[in-house]
């Protein structure tokens, strides 16, 4: 962070204390009866984060049944909540200025203030701590504010902005039950980890035609591959991976489809270059909520450790995935139906073709497929 970022930071933070006042008060003195508006704050993460949140707005329905849900996501994340049971309403926050338009501005400002605002808002940080979902925290005239101890605005000041502050049961856990650790806090409880994403029956009716268009037969065994990272950190190297590909051909009589997201045409090619004398399908860029109709389709999902591993799991969709920054133990799926792959030296390229390779064969022995010489 530059200078002037910090100094524009703290120029707001000090803004935002001057016009609220974060009174502090433990979870257990929460008048819990009076919330009727609960506003959820996840704004500023990335597809795959928000599905992880899911459980824990499950536990939200399940502890105020009657109330009014309303989530603030932005604009690209989105489509990953619409038709869930557990949200009434959801307010798009657009990440960059140009997108803002006038009407924009004013339905965002009329569903953050509007019918008198909210009785509690609660920000759902995990890993770092986001100001501008504290400020929609603030402009929502939430009576009370809730965020988890752990992230402190400014290190070693007195918080701020939240009037209560939530602890984790444990400092190393899966991130859902980050999530879950603060509603906790509101007398929530538990059904589980598994993560929601309501796909409609058109939407997945569009899937089929999309596979029958680039030749995929319904009772096909169908293994997906999606290659794309954002950090190339993050990133299984393509010639591994088409070495992969190419025993996955070799070894069971499957069509093999090559999933791919915004900006990875460039990548897609690179990866068919390193491909020999295999047929891979390839299916085109669609909207996220077809491509994860899609996505549902499959039997096996190989992919990196992106959104689409946390939209597979979603889906009841067993994964391979690569895992190399992240711990797997807390951004991994956590249901057995998914094998998480890292090196000892936690480093993308050290994951071997063998240990993939050992782990497809794995999945599909779980799901009753064999190769072809058995």
């Amino acid at each position: 962070m530059g200078a002037l970022e910090k100094f524009f930071k703290k120029f707001l933070i000090a803004l935002v204390s001057a016009f609220h006042s974060a009174k502090r008060i433990s979870a257990s003195n929460l008048p819990l009866s009076h919330f009727k508006r609960i506003l959820v704050v996840k704004q500023h993460d990335q597809l795959g984060d928000l599905l992880v949140t899911t459980p824990a707005l499950r536990a939200l329905r399940k502890r105020f049944p009657h109330s009014h849900i309303s989530i603030v996501v932005r604009e690209y994340t989105a489509p990953m909540i619409w038709e869930n049971p557990h949200v009434d309403s959801i307010i798009v926050f657009y990440e960059k200025l140009n997108l803002w338009t006038l009407n924009k501005l004013r339905s965002f400002w009329e569903q953050l203030r509007g019918d008198g605002g909210f009785d509690c808002a609660i920000v759902m940080n995990s890993v770092s701590r986001s100001l501008s979902s504290d400020i929609i925290a603030v402009l929502s005239k939430a009576s009370y504010i809730i965020g988890p101890n752990h992230i402190p605005l400014e290190p070693g000041s007195p918080e701020k902005i939240y009037n209560v502050l939530t602890p984790r049961t444990r400092k190393i856990q899966h991130e859902s039950e980050h999530y879950l650790d603060i509603v906790r806090s509101l007398g929530a409880t538990s059904d589980g980890l598994t993560y929601d994403l309501i796909l409609t029956d058109d939407e997945e009716s569009e899937a089929e035609k999309v596979l029958y268009n680039i030749g995929i037969q319904s009772d096909a065994v169908k293994i997906g591959v999606h290659f794309g990272a954002l950090n190339k950190e993050k990133r299984f190297p393509l010639d591994k991976l088409a070495k992969v590909i190419e025993w996955i051909k070799a070894n069971y009589t499957c069509e093999v489809l090559l999933i791919i997201g915004p900006h990875e045409v460039q990548l897609r090619e690179e990866l068919l270059s390193h491909i020999r004398n295999v047929e891979v399908r390839s299916v085109p860029l669609l909207p996220i909520r077809i491509s994860s109709a899609v996505i549902k389709k499959l039997h096996l999902l190989l992919c990196n450790d992106t959104a689409t591993m946390h939209i597979a799991s979603a889906l009841c969709v067993p994964t391979v995935s690569f895992h190399s920054i992240s711990d797997p133990t807390q951004w991994k799926p956590p249901h057995e139906r998914h094998l998480g792959l890292r090196a000892d030296d936690k480093k993308i390229t050290s994951i071997t073709v063998e240990m993939v390779t050992s782990a497809v064969e794995t999945q599909m022995r779980k799901l009753g497929f064999h190769k072809k010489e058995e």
